[in-house]
């Protein structure tokens, strides 16, 4: 079983762990959807390369939660920045509100020949 940081101590740092590791699952699934047109290596979500960036209402009824995330490639070289947004209803329902890529990094050499063209 994976664990939680030890590091985390704060109500609102173990919230972010916790809001983080409800989400985990569907946030990988969605970073996997959309890099296969611009890479082709295997990529990786840790949940310590995911950030809750805002939480908070927009709309009655409803939260929004948005989350920075860093897909990783190999033994952990980050393939680029983005920000997924979900909207969720008060049974835990939670729906893809927004994905922006924001940031390409350059990765190692041994996985260059995985890229398929600039994200940007």
């Amino acid at each position: 079983m994976e664990t939680f940081s030890v590091d985390s101590v704060t109500k609102e740092e173990i919230t972010d762990e916790l809001v983080i590791a409800l989400f985990i699952d569907d946030i990988m699934a969605r970073v996997t959807e959309f890099y296969p047109e611009y890479y082709l290596g295997e990529i990786m979500v840790y949940n310590y390369e995911v950030s809750v960036v805002e939480i908070g209402k927009k709309e009655p009824g409803f939260i929004y939660v948005r989350f920075g995330v860093t897909p990783q490639v190999g033994a952990h070289n980050p393939l680029g920045y983005d920000e997924l947004a979900y909207r969720v209803d008060s049974n835990g329902n939670k729906e893809l509100a927004d994905y922006e890529h924001l940031e390409d990094y350059e990765v190692p050499e041994q996985f260059r020949g995985y890229i398929i063209e600039p994200s940007e």
